[in-house]
């Protein structure tokens, strides 16, 4: 199980061993970079860490694990808060401002800043928006790998330009004007849904 410091807060706050969530991180490590937690993973022997998002550490995220976890997982994860740094990897995996992130997400600006900083976990309604879109990458993620589709598809900057687009299923509205509600992120993903069904049909 992959143990908290004293230091800093990992990307989720839990004290579960939810294995998924564990593996949903890999790291790509650079010269002099410092892991907050690592964890050797019995399954493929690869090291899991998460890094924190300074000069060249970064954290990479596979956002499938939380499309494909188990829910009642994901309610654990979501009561007890995620780091307020995933919004950082969320940003830039996205390749999208942060404030245009939060703004999209219906979050405080100062108050995903403060805790940021803090590596703070936030409030439970903050993190299912957070959450949500995570899953939403990785419903893209899905769609992509079992459509054959090229591995360096990057389905967090293709989802971040189709939330921009007006869709006529939405009587012209964008995805993204959607994504500050459990209820909007909801018929976004039903709509990608429908995505992959018009491409097989």
């Amino acid at each position: 199980m992959i143990k908290e410091t004293s230091s800093s807060l990992p990307l989720w706050k839990t004290r579960h061993d939810l294995e998924w969530l564990h593996h949903a991180f890999t790291v790509e490590k650079h010269p002099e970079a410092k892991a907050v937690d690592t964890e050797r993973a019995s399954d493929d022997q690869r090291s899991v860490a998460v890094w924190e998002l300074d000069g060249d550490k970064r954290v990479t995220v596979d956002f499938r694990k939380f499309y494909e976890a188990d829910p009642l997982d994901q309610i654990e994860i979501v009561k007890r808060g995620v780091n307020a740094r995933l919004v950082d990897v969320l940003a830039t995996s996205m390749h999208i401002p942060k404030e245009k992130l939060i703004d999209t997400l219906g979050l405080t600006r100062t108050t995903i800043q403060r805790k940021s900083r803090q590596q703070k976990a936030l409030s439970s309604d903050e993190s299912s928006r957070v959450v949500g879109l995570s899953k939403l990458i990785g419903q893209v993620q899905a769609m992509v790998q079992e459509s054959g589709a090229p591995e360096d598809f990057d389905a967090a900057a293709w989802l971040a330009q189709w939330l921009d687009q007006s869709l006529p299923a939405l009587n012209g509205e964008c995805p993204g004007d959607l994504m500050d509600t459990a209820e909007g992120q909801a018929m976004v993903s039903q709509l990608l849904g429908r995505l992959q069904s018009a491409a097989y049909a």
